[in-house]
């Protein structure tokens, strides 16, 4: 027998089979209660107690409770979450933020007992409410095609009031919309909703307990073509004597700027005037930081990549320098010489001072200096020549000669009339001392 019951596996099965069915009579036949539980979902109710007296809430560390109740054995497969309505009632909450929480059997109330929450009371945080108004930004993001720019935006709300506890709204430092221009060649517009920032310019996620008063915000972003405009300046004042200006430079030959056709119909260039470029008594050069934007028309605006309208002046001026230079009296041209008569010059060379730039002056030869002398009107006899000098290129002056004298003599060897020379006293046609008239001559060139 022994040896059957081990090796007998239907045995062994029917016997398990029949371990079963007793257990499972017994059970029916006894039907036990037991304990069970489930974790409902917490209803808030008359939360307007609350918001009338300008508060907000927060329920601590909780949203749901777990309800503990005893049911039969063959019922406690039946009961569901559902089966209860688990609910807290605002008005109840005392000054320590306590609530009770209240339960309601919604199905098989003939199957549960001893119903209970847990925890029983749930503690509620308040805090007053805030309502701030803020200025709506905007934020444009991308990059407007290639020879487009924003000319500016408009929004259909200007300003947007914001409502929640205050500890959340006092993270709120602006709000703003934020629009996609990226490759436009032409106006956007649309609908977007506001967006917070902190005082980084962080978007900020403030939940559903944070609202706005207009969730939907209408744009216009304005995109215009890009036109060059060239710089003109305007140089006023007088350098300091013994400088002069030299030139004037600039980081920028044009800008660029956006405008409705009808303000840039007649705009060619912006002028930067001389009140902002003077050079009066400047002994040095100079450099003006000038800010483009208020030169321009109304209603035309500078497009820089960093905002940036500003452009630097320099007003070059350098000192004069001055240098002598020798003439050859064969390069000096007599004007209006007479057929039988004889001009002499009593000094070989004549020195030229010549005022300029260093630069300049390095560059200047002495052949480039054209000098003539009248003598249409002399008579025989010695003369003071009066110089003549062509002028010189731009940014050369001559300051000063040495005088020469001429002796004029006619066909018959003679130097004028009473034999001038042998007297010591040349004169003149008029009787007049030719040194008188030298002198005279001299003071008149040094005025001029």
């Amino acid at each position: 027998m022994k040896e059957r019951l081990k090796s007998n596996l239907g045995l062994k099965i029917l016997s398990v089979f029949l371990a079963f069915f007793v257990w499972l009579l017994v059970v029916n036949v006894s039907d036990p209660r037991q304990s069970g539980e489930r974790s409902v979902q917490l209803e808030i109710i008359n939360e307007d107690v609350l918001t009338d007296a300008g508060l907000t809430y927060e329920l601590v560390e909780r949203s749901t409770v777990t309800v503990d109740y005893t049911v039969h054995m063959r019922n406690s497969s039946q009961i569901q979450p559902a089966d209860f309505r688990a609910y807290i009632d605002l008005a109840d909450c005392n000054v320590l933020g306590t609530v009770p929480v209240r339960l309601e059997v919604l199905n098989h109330k003939d199957m549960v007992t001893n119903v209970r929450a847990n925890p029983s009371v749930v503690h509620v945080e308040t805090e007053p409410i805030q309502r701030k108004e803020f200025e709506l930004k905007m934020e444009i993001k991308g990059k407007a095609a290639d020879g487009y720019e924003v000319n500016g935006y408009t929004l259909a709300s200007k300003r947007v009031w914001v409502r929640g506890p205050e500890s959340l709204v006092g993270q709120i430092t602006a709000v703003g919309v934020e629009v996609d221009i990226d490759g436009a060649e032409g106006d956007v517009t649309g609908v977007t909703s506001p967006i917070f920032y902190d005082a980084n310019g962080n978007p900020l996620n403030l939940g559903e307990k944070v609202s706005v008063n207009q969730t939907e915000i209408n744009y216009t972003v304005q995109i215009l073509k890009v036109r060059q405009l060239a710089l003109d300046f305007e140089v006023g004042g007088n350098v300091a004597d013994g400088y002069r200006f030299t030139g004037i430079e600039c980081d920028a030959k044009t800008i660029s700027v956006v405008g409705l056709r009808s303000q840039l119909a007649s705009v060619t260039s912006v002028t930067i005037p001389s009140e902002v470029l003077s050079v009066d008594g400047l002994m040095a050069g100079k450099v003006v930081t000038v800010d483009v934007s208020q030169f321009l028309p109304e209603g035309v605006r500078m497009v820089t990549d960093n905002g940036d309208t500003t452009i630097h002046i320099r007003l070059d001026v350098e000192r004069l320098s001055s240098r002598t230079y020798s003439i050859d009296k064969d390069a000096i041209v007599l004007m209006g010489s007479r057929e039988g008569y004889e001009y002499t010059f009593t000094s070989d060379t004549m020195e030229v001072t010549v005022q300029g730039l260093e630069e300049d002056l390095n560059s200047l030869e002495s052949t480039a200096i054209k000098a003539s002398v009248d003598v249409s009107q002399m008579e025989a006899g010695t003369h003071v020549a009066i110089i003549n000098f062509e002028a010189l290129e731009h940014g050369y002056e001559i300051l000063d000669y040495t005088r020469m004298s001429l002796t004029v003599t006619d066909g018959s060897g003679t130097l004028g009339p009473e034999d001038a020379l042998e007297t010591g006293a040349p004169v003149s046609d008029a009787g007049e001392s030719s040194e008188s008239k030298a002198e005279q001559a001299a003071e008149e060139s040094s005025e001029a």
